[in-house]
């Protein structure tokens, strides 16, 4: 039997004692024999009886040829055998691990992708097909599954937005998605440790650039022409001073790095930003503060000082007595003057 030496071979054997003089076991016994190694014996009668199908199966491994030997030697009377099939046993082939197919799936129904394009099925596998329509995948590097590292979407007229999904593709490499009528918001997942090449140009994609793209390895960003505003983080527009590609050019709202204009102060992508609700909240702080402690030196000191620390009433009692004192002794002092300026006789002076 012709076979490829790099695979191995399940053969498979069929029999059935159809003689009719055959009565008894032993009557008729032989040898099967692949690729002269003795597989077994076999005796139709003593296994199943007469007109009786039996069959029996061998898996031949590490072929050293291109060709497989079959032989039934006779042990007793003649051979007999009524089928045989001979299967390659083609390994299994590695399928998309399944959270990527999640995410090319998402991605499918979020970009609009047109049912011209071909995507269907598994995104990669068979890898003895072409994968969908601008992507390309590769072995994962456990060797147990396939995973995408590039989609290719260039001008194909998408229509959509890109799904928060993409995040799973952990091992995307290079994503261009230019020149289409995409829009929406610029996911948080987008910034893969693996990403190296992100082409958005040319698109209708709004707000602000995410910071998760400052976690990516990115050589070349193309964000021109869209409707992005906001900051843009230091450190991606950093790609450029080390050596990479960036261009973002064609989006009047974004600011904070040269050429661009400078941020507002406490104003961004139409809303407060985050330094502003920072300061309103430390001056709200502040505020409630200052109430507060005006609150604690007017009322509650004050309360303290009139209740806990008044004098004792024995001392207020001596201190009323002793102004009574002083008060009468300069009334006498008085009316003794008045006395003697009209030549009254003196009074003698009595303080009880």
């Amino acid at each position: 039997l012709p076979v490829d030496a790099k695979l191995d071979y399940l053969v498979w054997f069929h029999f059935a004692e159809i003689d009719s003089t055959v009565k008894n076991a032993g009557e008729r016994v032989f040898d099967v024999l692949v690729n002269d190694k003795n597989v077994s014996r076999v005796d139709i009668f003593k296994e199943v009886g007469s007109f009786a199908a039996y069959s029996l199966n061998y898996t031949e491994k590490n072929l050293s040829s291109s060709v497989l030997n079959v032989k039934l030697s006779p042990v007793a009377g003649a051979p007999l055998i009524c089928g045989l099939e001979n299967y390659a046993m083609v390994p299994a082939d590695l399928a998309t691990v399944p959270e990527q197919v999640v995410a090319m799936k998402a991605l499918k129904d979020s970009l609009c992708v047109p049912d011209r394009m071909g995507w269907n099925g598994d995104p990669c596998a068979p890898t003895d097909w072409d994968a969908w329509e601008g992507v390309t995948c590769h072995t994962n590097k456990n060797g147990t599954g396939l995973v995408i590292t590039q989609i290719e979407l260039g001008s194909q007229g998408l229509k959509g937005y890109i799904s928060e999904q993409i995040s799973l593709l952990s091992n995307l490499i290079n994503l261009n998605l230019s020149t289409n009528s995409l829009d929406g918001t610029l996911p948080i997942g987008l910034g893969q440790k693996s990403l190296a090449r992100l082409d958005l140009s040319d698109n209708q994609f709004s707000g602000s650039i995410p910071e998760s793209l400052t976690s990516s390895n990115l050589q070349l960003v193309r964000l021109n022409n869209n409707l992005l505003e906001g900051r843009v983080p230091e450190e991606l527009y950093s790609v450029g001073v080390h050596g990479g590609t960036i261009d973002l050019s064609g989006n009047k709202g974004l600011c904070g790095v040269p050429p661009l204009p400078d941020c507002p102060l406490f104003w961004e992508n139409g809303r407060l930003s985050k330094g502003g609700k920072i300061a309103i909240g430390l001056s709200c702080f502040l505020f409630v503060a200052v109430l507060l402690l005006v609150f604690y030196l007017f009322c509650i000191r004050r309360g303290r000082n009139d209740y806990d620390f008044g004098l004792p009433s024995d001392l207020i009692s001596l201190a009323a007595k002793r102004n009574r004192y002083q008060r009468q002794k300069s009334l006498m002092l008085l009316e003794m003057e008045s006395q003697h300026a009209k030549g009254l006789p003196s009074v003698p002076l009595n303080p009880h």
